[in-house]
């Protein structure tokens, strides 16, 4: 597991090279300074997508699949204890037809926002690395901290198969599928190969106080 900074990954020296700093995985939550107790945390995130292996498997029609877990702990008499938790996913496609990437983010098992499509894979990541606010705050006072756990996975077959059928039964309109790329033999043959590559990150925010 590879726990990050705000900006940059634990363990990366100062006198890292800047192509490597860039290149470096973001998470950020920034909870409000007022209004703690009615909105939850704005989580922004970059460069989720620099893995060599993820953007091969994107470029070859599959896709990647990005889960966001967002906690609440709130202190107890001696301990934090969990206090809510919130679930989403972000779903990253190509389509070589069109030579377009899809983004979708999905939330409760419904397509929250479609993003469109975008020429550029960075210009993807930054359509969803954008502030989100977080649909979880906490319901009363106390002290209390967010951590947050993203997994980056690209798809296999049979993962894309379930995707496609929840697609099809979703409120989503059926020409803004994000999963329209043709699978070849060379796409194919890179799943089996890197095995649906999985990555973890995690990053947790300051204490804060509710009154």
């Amino acid at each position: 597991m590879r726990r990050l900074a705000l900006a940059c990954l634990i363990g990366l020296s100062p006198l890292a090279p800047a192509a490597a700093q860039r290149d470096s995985v973001q998470l950020d939550l920034i909870v409000p300074q007022n209004g703690a107790r009615q909105e939850g945390p704005q989580i922004v995130v970059a460069n989720l997508l620099a893995d060599a292996k993820t953007r091969e498997l994107l470029r070859n029609g599959f896709t990647t699949q990005i889960h966001f877990r967002l906690e609440l702990w709130r202190k107890g008499r001696w301990f934090y204890d969990p206090s809510g938790r919130s679930e989403w996913d972000v779903f990253v496609s190509y389509d070589p037809t069109s030579q377009l990437y899809t983004v979708v983010r999905r939330i409760d098992n419904q397509v929250h926002e479609n993003f469109g499509g975008f020429q550029t894979l960075t210009s993807a990541e930054a359509q969803f690395g954008k502030p989100f606010r977080a649909p979880l705050h906490p319901a009363r006072s106390g002290r209390y901290y967010y951590n947050l756990a993203v997994d980056v996975q690209s798809l296999t077959e049979s993962d894309l198969d379930a995707l496609q059928q929840w697609l099809r039964g979703s409120s989503g309109p059926a020409k803004n599928n994000p999963v329209t790329a043709i699978r070849s033999g060379l796409g194919t043959f890179l799943s089996r190969a890197l095995g649906g590559d999985k990555r973890h990150y995690e990053q947790r925010s300051g204490r804060f106080v509710v009154p």
